[in-house]
């Protein structure tokens, strides 16, 4: 077995999911989707399309229909304008991720990725015999911050790339207009590739939308943009997301991905574009929906001795920081044991989200509300 996959470990995350799929009546909280179902509207539109005889392969890359309906919603949304050519639709973000890393990293390259951070970013390096540079975010109270000193240092002749989440899964935290100017600048400034993963642009609390690093950096073949249908359509298990770039990467990316995946589901892609011509007035209730469930959770936690719960400006999860917790893993699985409530152990997401829990709010107001209950008064007890 090659080193770079023997290395790999079962995240903790997984580890507490598998524990609470085993556990009557537990409330699932740490997986990184809404309890509800995919809307009616998308679904007929996969029918409609399996009917149509849309059960062929198209072209690895997407069909053509969906690579322009994604590019139109590019310019729609943030403004920024992008070919049909320049975009490739891939199986899940996860997919475009993977293959990314695995055309911009080899053996003796590194990337810089800002964490606490999803770990398939490290993960996807390290298989590519890439070396993860982690770079924490800085906690400022309530609010979260780009270190970008800390980036601009972890970079040397050896970064390929700089790997950002915004809005971040776990921590909420949203990227500046400042903050996404100067991050660009320090990209030029060393010649490395910006990988950002934008996957949350549209749940957002405070702004309509997260701006994308798109808006700042013209040379796409200094940009990958990374998207999805799963978080802002309720089709996590659909497999559906995109990768936007010059022409020029996206072609080496879709001749690797022909032999990793091939294209996504033909069905699938019909009830994308619908997803992205029909979704929006779906897409503010989901926002609404969202917000109501934040203000709930973080009433809830604020209140908690021992808790710092920075404000989650985008996506759906609460990080809250626990006083005087080493080992969140122990923690998330000593909850799970006491109320059935599971939450994600911070190391989950890196070394700097040790300390802290990862909770969705991604759910129905009757399941947070209970889950909170539960949570708060084992909280109030252990810290």
């Amino acid at each position: 077995m090659r080193p770079e996959l023997s290395a790999i470990v079962e995240s903790p995350l997984v580890q507490i999911a598998t524990a609470a799929e085993a556990m009557p009546g537990s409330i699932k909280l740490c997986y990184g989707e809404s309890d509800m179902p995919t809307a009616g509207f998308i679904c007929r539109a996969a029918d409609a399309a399996a009917r149509a005889g849309h059960t062929f392969y198209t072209h690895t890359a997407g069909a053509p229909e969906l690579r322009e309906t994604i590019a139109d919603k590019i310019r729609e949304l943030q403004g920024v304008s992008y070919h049909p050519s320049e975009v490739m639709a891939t199986v899940g973000g996860t997919m475009a991720i993977h293959v990314a890393l695995r055309a911009l990293v080899g053996r003796g390259d590194s990337a810089v990725i800002v964490s606490p951070a999803y770990a398939i970013y490290v993960n996807s390096v390290a298989m590519s015999g890439g070396e993860p540079r982690q770079v924490p975010l800085s906690a400022n109270g309530a609010r979260f911050s780009l270190d970008l000193d800390r980036v601009e240092r972890a970079i040397d002749a050896n970064t390929r790339v700089i790997v950002v989440n915004s809005p971040s899964n776990p921590t909420g935290w949203m990227m500046t207009d400042d903050e996404q100017r100067a991050l660009a600048g320090i990209a030029a400034r060393h010649g490395v590739v910006v990988l950002s993963d934008e996957v949350y642009e549209r749940l957002t609390f405070d702004a309509a939308i997260a701006p994308s690093m798109a808006r700042w950096i013209d040379d796409k073949d200094r940009l990958i943009v990374v998207n999805s249908f799963s978080k802002t359509y309720n089709m996590t298990g659909w497999r559906l997301g995109w990768a936007q770039a010059s022409e020029s990467i996206i072609r080496t990316l879709y001749k690797a991905a022909e032999f990793i995946t091939s294209n996504p589901a033909s069905i699938v892609q019909h009830a994308g574009i619908v997803a992205l011509r029909d979704g929006e007035a779906y897409v503010r209730d989901l926002r609404a929906h969202y917000a109501a469930r934040r203000a709930q959770v973080t009433a809830a936690l604020r209140v908690v001795p021992g808790v710092t719960l920075p404000e989650p400006l985008g996506a759906f999860y609460a990080f809250p920081h626990l006083a005087g917790v080493t080992n969140s893993t122990m923690v998330a699985a000593d909850l799970l044991r006491a109320t059935g409530v599971a939450i994600a152990p911070g190391t989950a997401f890196g070394p700097s989200g040790e300390g802290s829990i990862r909770l969705c709010f991604a759910a129905s107001e009757a399941t947070i509300t209970e889950a909170l209950q539960r949570l708060v008064g084992y909280l109030e007890d252990a810290l």
